[in-house]
């Protein structure tokens, strides 16, 4: 019997996983994603165009390193945080 490693804390970011295929993996097709993949064990496209993609939609810092070594749901809420944080910095206060 196959079994399938759970998917419980993908399914608590899938907004982001889906806003992650739609802007950066446009090119691929979401399939399940279990809570212990990484970006690159559903990411196809090559590394350094990867990384730019994620770069250019979200605006932020991303390494390789944190996209080897966090859970595909962990990086999508880092980069989320960021995103969030890096617009609060800029937003003029009055």
């Amino acid at each position: 019997m196959l079994e399938f490693c759970p998917d419980t804390e993908m399914s608590r970011v899938s907004g982001l996983a889906n806003e992650l295929f739609e802007h950066v993996l446009y090119d691929e097709e979401p399939t399940y994603i279990s809570d212990e993949a990484t970006l690159w064990g559903v990411a196809m496209s090559g590394v350094d165009e990867v990384l730019a993609r994620l770069r250019a939609y979200y605006l932020v810092p991303v390494s390789l390193e944190e996209t080897q070594q966090l859970p595909l749901y962990r990086l999508l809420v880092l980069l989320n945080e960021r995103r969030l944080t890096a617009a609060n910095c800029q937003t003029p206060h009055p």
